[in-house]
This record gives structure tokens, sequence and C-alpha cells, in this order.
């Protein structure tokens, strides 16, 4: 995962020398027709089961779950540990110059070769019990062995292998060609950042940031406008968004909740940019590519025939589906190699923290009377919860868990999809990725989102529950 951000980007659409309008056969449009609309009807389309409506892409994820969790927690245990040991060997090895897709899996840089061997050890002391008892205690180390890390594995395979029937085959550049004007208007970005924007907010939050970056780097972002991008639309998918709700118990009203999500991100996407430190960001003065004006400029034809040529065009360009298999295992297996390590590392500290120190329950103090303010109940209880989530966006979803209120937990649990800002993953990409962003910036913009969002998701929690 980190070294794709430091690979060379892949070739995008140049706009500036869009092709004259063309004809296309039948099994050209059918190319482009028939995986997208398998994927919306995957992640988007709401369904209803036993009296509530989910989405497809949920149902998958329980169904492999309850067939093969009971065999999930030894496999996430062989997986951190593998990972743990080759990445240390081949990192004090001559291999890790070598340029191989799979060796370079285990070369990812001195801090995350620690933090792997680190995650490992732990995750092996949770696994028998071995050594403090802060680390593997069950509500600790032991939630994230067990009720989490067999959720994430299910969900990274099936996301990884299904999401490219909505981001490779045309449906992103369909949709976003025909909101190419309203992003400009709305949200002062380039049009072809709707396609950026849409895939972000359909994948995974990591590769939404990972895309981001590689745009940037071709020129076709200023620093403002990728830093907006990945703060404001680099969410967590869907799939990752039903694991959310699932852990606090709220799945019954998932379609909803999920929708309510969707408007405070738009909400907080028109707002946060205008606002400090977003605002301040560099434009067009100082970009990182020379060839950044000619690549922003973009066809004046914006019609749904322009859209179509657009999505036929993509899905031309698809790989075979083998070879697109092919890449997401091998994303599935990069993103566990790192995740279930740094999973295991920060999230333990942080369930330890809360559970034998007060520093969260006084850190949030300053929330309880906000979320008083806003009829949030058990607020006590809810503002650790809340911060919390800076450490891990499923945090929030553990700790609220044994919360009574239906709304609280509504609201806690569309928080930390909308905070778009957690230390274990998307703050150490945004920071590495070199797009202008420090740390400074991501607590100002994590700080925002969450106070922005909270008056939204409970006026919502009130009105649908």
């Amino acid at each position: 995962m980190n070294e794709q951000i430091a690979s060379k980007p892949t070739a995008p659409t140049i706009e500036g020398n869009r092709k004259p309008e063309a004809s296309y056969t039948l099994a050209q449009l059918l190319r482009f027709v028939l995986p997208s609309l398998v994927g919306v009807l995957l992640f988007l389309t709401p369904v209803s089961v036993d009296g509530y409506f989910t989405v497809v892409i949920a149902l998958l994820i329980d169904y492999v779950n309850s067939v093969a969790k009971p065999a999930m927690v030894p496999v996430v245990v062989a997986v951190a540990t593998l990972s743990g040991v080759a990445t240390l060997a081949i990192s004090c090895s001559a291999l890790k110059s070598r340029e191989n897709q799979f060796i370079q899996l285990f070369n990812p840089g001195r801090g995350w070769t620690l933090v792997r061997v680190i995650g490992a050890v732990m995750m092996l002391m949770v696994y028998f019990e071995l050594g403090p008892e802060w680390i593997w205690h069950r509500e600790t180390g032991g939630v994230l062995l067990y009720d989490i890390g067999p959720i994430l594995l299910a969900y990274y395979l099936l996301s990884s292998v299904l999401l490219p029937l909505l981001t490779n085959y045309g449906l992103m550049e369909f949709i976003g060609t025909l909101l190419s004007r309203i992003f400009e208007k709305l949200f002062r970005l380039p049009g072809r950042a709707a396609v950026d924007c849409l895939a972000s907010w359909l994948s995974a939050s990591s590769v939404g940031i990972i895309l981001t970056t590689q745009q940037y780097r071709a020129g076709f972002y200023s620093s403002r406008e990728a830093c907006t991008i990945a703060t404001n639309f680099s969410v967590v998918s869907i799939g990752y968004a039903y694991v959310l709700i699932k852990l606090i118990g709220m799945e019954h009203v998932f379609v909803q909740w999920y929708g309510a999500v969707a408007i405070t991100g738009l909400i907080c996407a028109l707002i946060v940019p205008r606002l400090p430190p977003l605002r301040n960001k560099p434009g067009w003065s100082q970009r990182f590519s020379s060839n950044a004006g000619t690549a922003t400029r973009l066809s004046a034809n914006r019609s749904f025939t322009s859209a179509l040529r657009e999505a036929v065009d993509r899905a031309a360009i698809a790989k075979h589906p083998l070879e697109q298999l092919k890449d997401s295992l091998h994303i599935t297996f990069d993103i566990a190699l790192t995740v279930y390590s740094s999973m295991m590392l920060i999230g333990c500290i942080g369930l330890a923290l809360i559970k034998y120190t007060t520093v969260f329950q006084v850190l949030s103090l300053p929330l309880v009377p906000y979320l008083d303010l806003l009829q949030i109940p058990e607020a006590t209880e809810a503002a650790p919860a809340l911060l919390a989530g800076l450490v891990d966006s499923i945090m929030p979803s553990i700790l609220g868990a044994g919360i009574e209120s239906e709304i609280t937990r509504f609201v806690l649990a569309g928080v930390a999809v909308s905070q778009i800002i957690f230390l274990t993953e998307a703050a150490i990409l945004l920071i590495r990725a070199d797009i202008g962003l420090h740390f400074r910036d991501l607590l100002a913009i994590y700080a925002l989102r969450v106070l922005i969002s909270l008056p939204i998701l409970s006026l919502m929690a009130h009105f649908i529950l």
C-alpha cells in the first residue's frame, strides 16, 4: 500500500486532446453497461431483507463471515505473523533491491517494518495470551483479533475483487463527465475531479488517497485541490461502512444511515475547503508538475453523449478479468499485511488507554456539553468513543456498541465515516503522499469535520429514528 504512493502514476486521460465523437459497436457499449450494472446492483441498490434495507455487498460480507469466521482467526494471526517475519527478513537482505512486485510488498521502509514486526508480536501475544494483560485482554487486543480481524478479511477480499466493476469499466467517467460542471461550481475543483472523487467515495479510503496522489503528481491538481479531494472525498468504502454500522448494532437502518452520511459528507465538502488550513494551501502558482496547465482542460461538451463516449473508451482499455483478479488479490494482500499490524499496534494501545486510564475521558470532556446541546443521549459515554475515532475509524463502533440509545449509536457510526482522518491508515498515507498536508493540518481538518458532522447527523438521527 505504501509503495503504491511512490510508484509512477498511470497515464490519465488527457482531456485537452479529446478524441472526436465517434460511433461504437453494441459490443463496446455492453462492455461498459454490463459490468457497471452489476457493480451498481452489488454496491448501490437497496434490497429489503427481514423488513429492513441493505445492499447486496453487505449480504455477501455477512455470508462469508458466517461460513468462514471460525477459521478466520488463525488466518489473521498467520497473515500478521507472515507480514512481520517476511518484512524483517527481506528488509535486512539484498532481496529488497529487486524490482519484483511480490518482494516489494515486504519492503515498506524502516518505519512500516517496525510497525509490522511489533504488530505481529502483539498479535501472537493476544492469540496465546502471553505478556501483559493489557495487550491480550478480551476488551483490548481480544476485540481486534476475535471481533474485528475476521470481518476485515472478508471485507478486503470482496471489496478488492468486486470494486473494479464500479471503477474500471467507465461508470466513474460516465457520472463524472455529467457532474463535472457541478464540481467546478460547488466544490471549486476541476471538472475531472468528479471522477476522482466518486472513485474515492466508492473505493477504500487508502485507494482514494493513492488515486489523488497519482493525479497530483501527474499535474492534474494543485496542492490545494489535491488536499481538498483527499481529505473530503476519500471516505471508507460502502462495504467497510456496513462493517461499522453492523458492529454498533444498527444494520437495520443501513440505507437510511448511509444516505445521512452521504449528505453529511457533501455538506462538509462544501464548508471545510473554504476554511483554514485547506483554504491556505497553494494553488496553481505552486503546482507539482509543469504540465498541469494543459492537463486540466476539459472538453466543452459534457452531454450524455459525451459521457457515454468517455465510459465506452474507459471500458475498452479495462484489463482482462483474470488480470484484474490478480491485481485485486495483490491489493488485498498488500492492505492486509499492513493494516493488521498497524491495527493491532495502534488499536490495542488506544483501547488499553480507554480501559485502564482516563486519558480519553478527560480529553473528550469539552465534547460533552456540545453533545448535550445537540440532544444526543448518553453524552458522557459517547464523547470518549467519538474522540477514539481519531485513532481508528472502527473505534467509535467498538466503544459505542454498549450504548443503549439508537440515536447516539447512529451518530457515532456516522461521524466515524465522515471524519475521514484517522491515525492507523488515512493520516499516515496523507502525510507520506507529500501533497502539502502536515500533521497539524490533519488534526484541524479532523476537528472541523467532526464539529460540522455532529449537528447534521444528530438532526437526521432524530428524524429517521
